[in-house]
């Protein structure tokens, strides 16, 4: 069984005073609570709580017990409480990485709206057309024009879509037909054969 549902199950009813009132508020049956109640005692070979059919009352281990694990239980609700806030209001820094193109198209116009929503969260933008190790580089989010990463321990989510266009001058064409090239490169000012790539 849960050591923590045990736990919760006997301070519940010590603080209500009844197994009964703890297994509704714990959303559970009579039986079940029954059940957790006695293994706990069972584990700690240990009697924690006296009942009857008309009341209940806490041993002299079981009040020693609920000084103990109350406490435990308090620092537990203390550290969810910190967690959900921290979700629901993140503070501190966020650190992005794209290209330059989608820095300037998408982000930067975004900001203003998500700097308003999360006041809290400072937000860092590190816009180039190359793919740096962001887990070195303590990047929290790196938004990428292709489907998978090395790293297979990446989570990789898909945003969007994107298409690449190659265009020319027209009066370009009739000239330079036949004799455009592609270079390994990647980025604004790639050059070949006549042809200028930007992949962003």
């Amino acid at each position: 069984m849960d050591r923590l549902l045990q736990l919760e199950v006997f301070a519940k009813t010590a603080e209500l005073n009844s197994l009964s009132k703890a297994a509704e508020v714990l959303g559970m049956s009579n039986a079940a609570a029954s059940r957790h109640l006695s293994a706990l005692e069972e584990r700690l070979a240990a009697r924690l709580i006296e009942r009857n059919t008309r009341r209940l009352w806490l041993t002299e281990a079981g009040q020693e017990f609920l000084q103990r694990c109350g406490i435990l239980l308090n620092e537990l609700a203390e550290a969810e409480d910190a967690v959900s806030e921290r979700a629901l209001s993140p503070k501190g820094l966020l650190r992005i990485t794209s290209s330059l193109s989608f820095a300037k198209i998408y982000l930067a116009p975004m900001l203003p709206a998500f700097r308003a929503l999360y006041p809290k969260l400072s937000v860092q933008i590190t816009a180039a057309n190359r793919y740096p190790d962001f887990i070195e580089a303590g990047i929290d989010v790196a938004i990428r024009a292709r489907e998978q990463e090395p790293d297979s321990n990446i989570i990789v989510r898909r945003i969007g879509q994107m298409r690449r266009v190659l265009a020319a001058a027209p009066a370009c064409l009739p000239v330079r037909e036949g004799a455009c090239g592609r270079t390994g490169g990647r980025g604004a000012g790639s050059f070949s054969g006549g042809c200028l790539e930007n992949s962003s």
